[in-house]
């Protein structure tokens, strides 16, 4: 997952301080010939940061869940110095009888929820000796600061190079060093604006709402880039108070210690959203999708017989959705077996027609 780096922000390094450590998470589909679809998530790393992880099923009871301890992993401290620390894995596994049942779990219709989310589609195609099965599965953009348009900070290739890791993007025969410097300012500026949006925007109904305080909307637009450039330069900390701290430097207004007194609860969806961001885009997804049957098609350059494998980055659904496909063909022996029977039937009939004329 590409971090920001601008370097000039003091925001960005406490964004960095606040990272938590990297999760690897597999999500694995199977889709049974009759409908049916088995779910498993395994998720390693650290006990408390598994707990927390932003994906709906957690806080799920009819989940089957197992933790187990994997291995003691040095974390680097400050200096040179190191300690070890546990490794555990989580394990949950689901039976659904349904698509639609899946999707209620793994996309929850509560939209204010901060998730990783998946939604699904299953078609099966009866073809009598044959039954056709269609299956895409769907991480729906993640982005939660999306009140800005991504296309108006990158171009397509700049999002492409953006959504590559960094091991295949130096790989990419289009990668400069260089050029990507600028790609990467292009980032930060479209991540940082964005959040500083969502943020402005839940300022401006308090200053209508209440009378008290002095700040007209005009005056809070006139000084709005200077705020912004104020908060990515001398900000030191990421809380609503805090950033509210800047606000208040800029404008030279006692009317924003009302609203630290009286309105920081308007933030906390803002706080969610941030915290949402940290701890899930630094994580390692994988996705792997079984099919029954013989498998025909697939989005996935990764085959390993009827599986279908994805490595996937935050980045990869951060801007839009990402949907991986698979089709497959299962056959139908007892159609078979039946047309053998109708075959046979006719063939007795036909010779027993044939001795009686004889």
């Amino acid at each position: 997952m590409k971090k920001p780096s601008t370097k000039t922000s003091l925001i960005l390094v406490i964004l960095f301080l606040l990272m938590p450590g990297c999760l690897n998470i597999w999500f694995t589909t199977d889709i049974h010939r009759d409908g049916s679809i088995g779910k498993t998530l395994v998720i390693e790393g650290d006990s408390a940061e598994i707990a927390g992880v932003h994906l709906a099923m957690m806080k799920e009871t009819d989940w089957k869940k197992e933790w187990t301890k994997t291995e003691k992993a040095k974390d680097q401290l400050s200096g040179s110095k190191e300690v070890e620390k546990d490794k555990f894995k989580l394990t949950l596994s689901k039976e659904f009888k349904s698509v639609q049942a899946m999707n209620s779990s793994m996309n929850p219709a509560d939209t204010n929820l901060q998730v990783i989310r998946v939604n699904s589609t299953l078609h099966r195609k009866f073809r009598w000796f044959f039954t056709n099965y269609s299956y895409e599965e769907t991480i729906l953009m993640a982005n939660p600061f999306n009140s800005l348009n991504y296309r108006d900070f990158l171009n397509e290739e700049e999002l492409r190079l953006i959504c590559l890791t960094e091991e295949d993007r130096k790989k990419d025969p289009k990668y400069d060093s260089t050029s990507y410097k600028a790609t990467e300012k292009k980032f930060d500026d479209y991540l940082f604006h964005s959040m500083y949006e969502d943020f402005y925007q839940r300022l401006i109904p308090i200053l209508k709402e209440d009378k008290s305080i002095t700040i007209t909307i005009q005056e809070l637009q006139q000084k709005k880039e200077s705020i912004y450039h104020y908060l990515m330069d001398s900000i030191k900390g990421d809380k609503p108070e805090e950033i509210l701290d800047g606000f208040e430097k800029v404008l030279k207004n006692p009317g924003i210690e009302v609203v630290k007194s009286k309105y920081l609860s308007r933030f906390d969806g803002f706080s969610k959203k941030e915290a949402f961001y940290l701890e899930s885009s630094d994580d390692s997804y994988k996705f792997s999708i079984r099919m029954p049957g013989l498998l025909l098609t697939t989005n996935s350059d990764k085959i390993e017989g009827s599986a279908t494998n994805w490595e996937v980055t935050f980045n990869d659904f951060f801007f839009k959705d990402y949907t991986m496909k698979a089709e497959s063909r299962m056959v139908n022996t007892w159609a078979f077996i039946v047309a053998g029977l109708i075959l046979l039937g006719a063939l007795g009939g036909l010779v027993t027609g044939i001795r009686k004329k004889r």
